[in-house]
Protein backbone atom coordinates (compact mmCIF):
# COMPACT_ATOMS: atom_id res chain seq x y z
CA UNK A 1 0.00 0.00 0.00
CA UNK A 2 1.05 3.46 -0.74
CA UNK A 3 0.73 6.49 1.78
CA UNK A 4 0.99 9.39 1.61
CA UNK A 5 1.52 11.82 4.49
CA UNK A 6 1.20 15.57 5.40
CA UNK A 7 3.92 16.71 7.52
CA UNK A 8 5.54 19.50 9.60
CA UNK A 9 8.34 19.17 11.66
CA UNK A 10 7.17 21.74 13.64
CA UNK A 11 4.18 19.52 14.56
CA UNK A 12 4.92 17.20 17.38
CA UNK A 13 1.91 15.12 16.20
CA UNK A 14 3.50 14.49 12.51
CA UNK A 15 6.39 13.15 15.43
CA UNK A 16 4.02 11.25 17.04
CA UNK A 17 2.59 9.64 13.75
CA UNK A 18 5.68 9.18 12.20
CA UNK A 19 7.11 6.50 15.22
CA UNK A 20 3.51 5.23 14.81
CA UNK A 21 3.93 4.41 11.69
CA UNK A 22 7.41 3.15 12.14
CA UNK A 23 6.02 0.73 14.39
CA UNK A 24 3.14 -0.67 11.50
CA UNK A 25 5.46 -0.71 8.88
CA UNK A 26 7.93 -3.23 10.99
CA UNK A 27 4.48 -5.21 10.57
CA UNK A 28 3.44 -4.43 7.05
CA UNK A 29 7.14 -4.27 5.16
CA UNK A 30 4.26 -3.58 1.88
CA UNK A 31 3.03 -0.43 3.34
CA UNK A 32 5.44 2.55 1.46
CA UNK A 33 4.72 6.04 3.07
CA UNK A 34 5.51 9.19 1.14
CA UNK A 35 6.19 12.70 2.92
CA UNK A 36 5.17 15.54 1.97
CA UNK A 37 5.67 19.12 3.38
CA UNK A 38 3.00 21.09 4.37
CA UNK A 39 3.31 24.49 6.42
CA UNK A 40 1.21 25.36 9.19
CA UNK A 41 3.66 28.11 10.32
CA UNK A 42 2.22 30.86 7.66
CA UNK A 43 1.33 34.40 8.94
CA UNK A 44 1.80 35.22 5.88
CA UNK A 45 1.48 33.56 2.80
CA UNK A 46 3.02 35.70 0.49
CA UNK A 47 6.41 36.81 2.53
CA UNK A 48 6.39 32.73 3.68
CA UNK A 49 6.46 31.62 0.27
CA UNK A 50 8.65 34.38 -1.06
CA UNK A 51 11.57 33.72 1.79
CA UNK A 52 15.15 32.05 0.92
CA UNK A 53 17.49 29.86 3.26
CA UNK A 54 18.39 33.18 5.27
CA UNK A 55 14.68 34.41 5.80
CA UNK A 56 13.26 31.41 6.23
CA UNK A 57 11.81 30.26 9.37
CA UNK A 58 12.71 27.05 11.34
CA UNK A 59 9.72 25.37 10.01
CA UNK A 60 10.61 26.23 6.30
CA UNK A 61 14.33 25.16 6.70
CA UNK A 62 13.36 21.91 7.94
CA UNK A 63 11.35 21.73 4.99
CA UNK A 64 14.34 22.14 2.44
CA UNK A 65 16.62 20.23 4.39
CA UNK A 66 14.36 17.71 4.09
CA UNK A 67 14.19 18.26 0.53
CA UNK A 68 17.51 18.47 -0.14
CA UNK A 69 18.00 15.33 1.44
CA UNK A 70 16.14 13.97 -0.97
CA UNK A 71 17.83 14.92 -3.90
CA UNK A 72 20.31 12.19 -2.58
CA UNK A 73 17.32 9.60 -2.94
CA UNK A 74 14.67 8.14 -1.21
CA UNK A 75 16.75 6.15 1.38
CA UNK A 76 18.61 9.32 1.81
CA UNK A 77 15.55 11.36 2.88
CA UNK A 78 14.19 8.70 5.31
CA UNK A 79 17.49 8.42 7.05
CA UNK A 80 17.06 12.17 7.27
CA UNK A 81 13.93 12.44 8.33
CA UNK A 82 13.92 9.72 10.95
CA UNK A 83 17.32 11.63 12.07
CA UNK A 84 15.41 15.33 12.04
CA UNK A 85 12.16 13.95 13.79
CA UNK A 86 14.07 12.02 16.53
CA UNK A 87 16.69 15.26 16.89
CA UNK A 88 13.59 18.14 17.32
CA UNK A 89 10.94 16.37 19.12
CA UNK A 90 13.44 13.44 22.19
CA UNK A 91 16.76 15.47 22.19
CA UNK A 92 14.54 18.94 21.86
CA UNK A 93 17.24 20.46 19.40
CA UNK A 94 16.29 23.57 17.22
CA UNK A 95 14.97 22.82 14.21
CA UNK A 96 16.10 25.66 12.07
CA UNK A 97 19.48 25.71 13.71
CA UNK A 98 22.28 25.00 11.14
CA UNK A 99 24.00 23.08 13.54
CA UNK A 100 21.49 21.03 14.34
CA UNK A 101 20.60 19.97 10.38
CA UNK A 102 24.71 19.30 9.02
CA UNK A 103 24.59 17.13 12.78
CA UNK A 104 21.56 14.99 11.25
CA UNK A 105 22.85 15.10 7.62
CA UNK A 106 25.89 13.69 9.31
CA UNK A 107 24.91 11.25 11.98
CA UNK A 108 22.69 9.41 8.81
CA UNK A 109 26.10 9.68 6.28
CA UNK A 110 24.65 11.98 3.61
CA UNK A 111 27.44 13.89 1.43
CA UNK A 112 27.30 16.79 3.64
CA UNK A 113 28.82 19.35 0.87
CA UNK A 114 26.32 18.38 -1.05
CA UNK A 115 23.60 18.49 1.12
CA UNK A 116 24.34 21.96 2.41
CA UNK A 117 24.68 23.51 -1.29
CA UNK A 118 21.41 22.50 -1.88
CA UNK A 119 19.72 23.66 0.89
CA UNK A 120 19.99 27.40 -0.60
CA UNK A 121 18.57 26.36 -3.90
CA UNK A 122 15.35 28.51 -4.65
CA UNK A 123 13.56 25.90 -6.57
CA UNK A 124 13.14 23.32 -3.03
CA UNK A 125 10.79 26.31 -1.31
CA UNK A 126 9.06 26.11 -4.88
CA UNK A 127 8.16 21.98 -5.03
CA UNK A 128 7.58 22.62 -0.81
CA UNK A 129 5.04 25.30 -2.19
CA UNK A 130 3.69 22.91 -4.53
CA UNK A 131 3.26 20.56 -2.31
CA UNK A 132 1.13 22.12 0.03
CA UNK A 133 -0.87 23.71 -2.63
CA UNK A 134 -1.81 20.16 -3.81
CA UNK A 135 -3.06 19.17 -0.70
CA UNK A 136 -5.31 22.23 -0.01
CA UNK A 137 -6.51 21.56 -3.65
CA UNK A 138 -6.62 18.01 -3.93
CA UNK A 139 -7.11 16.23 -0.42
CA UNK A 140 -8.47 19.64 1.74
CA UNK A 141 -5.81 19.31 3.75
CA UNK A 142 -5.96 22.04 6.58
CA UNK A 143 -3.62 20.57 9.23
CA UNK A 144 -0.82 18.01 10.53
CA UNK A 145 -0.29 15.05 10.08
CA UNK A 146 -2.72 14.19 7.63
CA UNK A 147 -2.61 10.52 5.97
CA UNK A 148 -3.91 10.34 2.24
CA UNK A 149 -4.86 6.48 1.74
CA UNK A 150 -5.33 4.80 -2.08
CA UNK A 151 -8.07 6.19 -3.71
CA UNK A 152 -7.62 9.95 -2.03
CA UNK A 153 -9.21 8.51 1.38
CA UNK A 154 -7.49 11.37 3.74
CA UNK A 155 -8.06 11.80 7.35
CA UNK A 156 -6.09 14.39 9.83
CA UNK A 157 -4.94 12.26 12.73
CA UNK A 158 -4.26 13.81 16.03
CA UNK A 159 -2.06 11.32 18.78
CA UNK A 160 -1.73 12.18 22.17
CA UNK A 161 0.93 9.52 22.49
CA UNK A 162 2.57 6.72 20.06
CA UNK A 163 0.27 3.49 20.45
CA UNK A 164 1.44 0.49 21.84
CA UNK A 165 3.44 -1.52 19.50
CA UNK A 166 0.79 -4.50 20.23
CA UNK A 167 -1.74 -1.91 19.18
CA UNK A 168 -0.18 0.00 16.12
CA UNK A 169 -1.62 -2.12 13.08
CA UNK A 170 -5.30 -1.78 14.48
CA UNK A 171 -5.13 1.59 14.83
CA UNK A 172 -3.96 2.07 11.14
CA UNK A 173 -6.89 -0.16 10.32
CA UNK A 174 -9.29 1.99 12.14
CA UNK A 175 -8.41 5.12 10.56
CA UNK A 176 -8.19 3.82 7.14
CA UNK A 177 -11.80 2.70 7.66
CA UNK A 178 -12.64 5.85 8.88
CA UNK A 179 -10.90 7.61 5.89
CA UNK A 180 -13.29 5.29 3.87
CA UNK A 181 -16.42 6.59 5.16
CA UNK A 182 -15.48 10.32 5.03
CA UNK A 183 -14.83 9.66 1.54
CA UNK A 184 -18.30 8.22 0.83
CA UNK A 185 -20.00 10.73 2.71
CA UNK A 186 -17.97 13.42 0.48
CA UNK A 187 -19.08 11.56 -2.35
CA UNK A 188 -22.86 11.36 -0.67
CA UNK A 189 -22.97 15.19 -0.21
CA UNK A 190 -21.99 15.91 -3.92
CA UNK A 191 -18.62 16.77 -2.88
CA UNK A 192 -15.32 16.00 -5.21
CA UNK A 193 -12.86 16.27 -3.00
CA UNK A 194 -12.72 14.06 0.17
CA UNK A 195 -14.13 15.25 3.37
CA UNK A 196 -11.46 15.28 6.30
CA UNK A 197 -12.29 14.25 9.49
CA UNK A 198 -9.95 14.33 12.44
CA UNK A 199 -9.33 11.02 15.00
CA UNK A 200 -8.06 12.69 18.15
CA UNK A 201 -6.66 11.67 21.07
CA UNK A 202 -6.62 7.80 20.64
CA UNK A 203 -4.29 6.32 23.47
Amino acid sequence: MKLDVFYSYACRDSYLTFAWLQQVQQQTPTLLSKWRPFAIQIDNAHEYWARNWETANSELRGFMAAEAARQQGAEAFQRFHAALEGAVHEQLRELGDQRTLLDVAQQVNLEVDRFQTAWRDPELVRKIHKSHQEAIRKFSVFGTPTLVFPNNRAYHVELTRIPPEANALETFHTIETLATKALSTAIALGQHRPLIKRFPGIC
